[in-house]
């Protein structure tokens, strides 16, 4: 079991970090459109634990020339009180996303929410750091590693460390955004 540990930022100019990371000698390691669907019960009761699974398709850029390149099951426990988002994360990648959507619905679970995610990621030391562009929120980077401090350290050389940690996961952001603009709540999509 692995253990998942992040700070997440919002980023107003993505250009600027984008130089920022140039700059210190950065390349990006991949890019990806991701394409992510939340399952639950009738109940919702992962929700209501603050846990989630998540089936995730993967389109890469940089990684494989654009064409899907994995599908992965991911199990997320609930988060753990501090500053930074800290929870059990078990993930698997799954060779067809069509035959797992149907043993969770087996299992008692549909899908509850859809959301698309733009993804560039460098590496910086121990951690990764990932630039996202989400649909209706705009740009975050993450900075996920092995420990508090590594994450510290990292924000701090990205010149990311007086900026205010968002405390929300990207889903809680989401739905309260679609549900301010009218949006159907449980898809965020970017428009064609």
């Amino acid at each position: 079991m692995a253990e998942e540990i992040e700070a997440k930022v919002r980023v107003a100019d993505p250009d600027a970090f984008r130089r920022c990371m140039v700059e210190r000698g950065g390349e990006p390691q991949w890019s990806e459109a991701e394409f992510n669907r939340l399952f639950d019960d009738a109940a919702g009761t992962l929700r209501r634990s603050g846990s989630a699974v998540r089936l995730r398709a993967v389109e890469a850029g940089l990684r494989c020339g654009g064409a899907v390149a994995q599908t992965f099951l991911t199990y997320k426990g609930p988060r753990r009180p501090g500053p930074l988002k800290q929870r059990e994360e078990v993930e698997t990648e799954v060779e067809s996303a069509e035959a797992m959507r149907g043993i969770l619905g087996h299992l008692g679970l549909h899908e509850t929410f859809y959301y698309e995610k733009r993804r560039t990621v460098w590496h910086v030391g121990p951690c990764e750091v990932a630039l996202d562009e989400l649909p209706h929120l705009g740009w975050f980077v993450e900075v996920e590693g092995p420990t508090a401090e590594a994450i510290r350290a990292c924000l701090e050389d990205v010149g990311l460390a007086g900026e205010p940690l968002v405390a929300e996961d990207y889903i809680h952001l989401l739905t309260e955004e679609l549900r301010r603009l009218g949006r159907d709540p449980a898809r965020a999509a970017f428009e064609a």
